[in-house]
Order: C-alpha cells, then structure tokens, then sequence
C-alpha cells in the first residue's frame, strides 16, 4: 500500500494547481496500526481503487464505495459540490473581466490556498515560538488574503465623491456585473472579510459562490482529483494514527519552507 501511494503521490499527473493530503506527507513513517478483519478487506479494496487510479482509469461508484464505507462515501460525493483548486472555476468569458478582478482574483486564490493548507493541520497541537499551531498560522493567513481582496474590491467600487472626488463610475459597473452578489463598500456594510464572505467572481465554482456556470476544467480531471483524494485519505487513516498522519505533514511542510 504505501509503495501505492508512492507512486500516486510521483505519478505525472500535474499537481502543481492543488493542495492535497500527499502535497507534504514523505511516506516515511513505517509504524503501522494493526487492522481488523474489516479493515483489512476495506485496505484491500483502496489498494484496487488506487491501482485504477495509477492506469489512468475511473473507479467505479460501488468499488469506491465499498473502499471508503458508507460515511467517508457521503463525504467523497459531496466533495463535488466545490472546487479543489481555483483552476476549476474559471469561466469562458474571463479574458473580458476588468484588471482589477485578476488582481483580486489572485488574493482569492491565495485565501483558498491558505485555507487548504489549514484545514490539513485542524488537530495539529504542535505550537510555534508565538504559541500558535499550523492550523492558526495558515487560517490567519487567509485572513491577511481575504481582508486585502475586500479592500481592494470596496475602494474599486465606491463611487462617493467625498471619498473620491472623480470616481469611476463605468469600472465600477463593470466591477459589480462580474461579482456573484452586491457589495455596499459604506464603511460597516462592507462584505464579511472570510471564505464564505467574500464575493466570488460570477461563475466560480466555489461551494461559497452564488452564481455558479459549469467549469472549465474536464469533469474527468474532477473525478479523478476527487477520488484520488478520498481514497488517499482512507488509506493514511488506516495505515496511521492521526497523530502520525499530522506529524509527517508538518515535518513535509518545514523541508518546503514557509509558503
């Protein structure tokens, strides 16, 4: 199993675009769990996806679900209800978008990306010099990310001419058509500076978008990102502790530097 993961986490598949729970993980760890007889049959069954996965081919709905069980299987089909990476919610009619929305687009991006990474280290206990844990210091992270985008997008938009005697009322327009929901850039209106608060731009296939078109981005490459994610994480739970699973992201991540 763990010469598998391997060669999923080596394969040429290109993951230059997405965060995942091999991005930092080395494999290193050969201190096993010891498995029921249950668990083993289900290791076997994740063995047999993954090995699908290697060739370049789909797993089936009933492989993947007698790989992941009924829980983890609920969880794998809701997890295509948003995107994974932000290149799969680009739209067909971004190159007409105005300037400033690739800038903001970008501190999105990085809010995501910090937010990902994140959410990889929520039981992360480890604290550094300033008493903060991986989970912490990347949720704040996005917080720098998604404060910036709201500044940047509110002064875009406001057209007060006793904040900005000449404003420019047609970029703004232009601005607003492009975003998935109003925003009032009056100070104490502003959007909720968050993952779920900042406005998407229209046809993003975020699960926090409000106005959402099909993406860009094949639905074969989606499934495969998708089950490849889900069977990834069934397996490390079942070859390790999550104490173990935290340890070697974090030793991962510090041979990578700070992002």
């Amino acid at each position: 199993m763990l010469f598998d993961l391997r060669l999923i986490k080596y394969s040429s598949v290109d993951d230059s675009q997405y965060i995942h729970h091999l991005s930092y993980n080395n494999l290193h760890d050969e201190t096993f769990l010891t498995l029921t007889r249950d668990e083993c049959g289900r290791l076997r069954m994740v063995k047999r996806a993954l090995e699908l996965l290697l060739t370049q081919r789909a797993v089936s709905q009933h492989l993947m679900f007698k790989a992941l069980g009924k829980d983890n299987y609920a969880e794998y089909v809701q997890s295509f209800d948003f995107d994974m990476s932000h290149v799969e919610s680009r739209n067909e009619y971004e190159d007409a978008m105005p300037k400033l929305l690739y800038e903001y687009a970008e501190y999105l991006k990085r809010g995501d990306k910090y937010t990902r990474i994140a959410n990889l280290f929520q039981r992360s206990k480890k604290r550094d010099a300033s008493g903060r844990t991986a989970f912490s210091r990347y949720e704040d992270k996005a917080f720098g990310c998604y404060e910036e985008a709201v500044m940047l997008i509110t002064c875009a938009v406001d057209t007060n001419r006793l904040c900005d005697p000449s404003p420019d009322i047609q970029q703004a327009n232009d601005i607003l058509r492009w975003l998935d929901r109003d925003v009032n850039p009056q100070p104490g209106f502003e959007p909720d500076v968050s993952i779920a608060g900042v406005p998407r731009i229209r046809g993003s296939k975020s699960k926090y978008s409000q106005d959402t078109m099909q993406p860009v981005v094949g639905q074969r490459l989606r499934k495969y990102w998708r089950q490849r994610e889900a069977l990834v994480q069934a397996s490390l739970h079942l070859l390790y502790t999550n104490e173990q699973i935290i340890a070697a992201n974090e030793l991962g991540l510090a041979h990578f530097g700070e992002l």
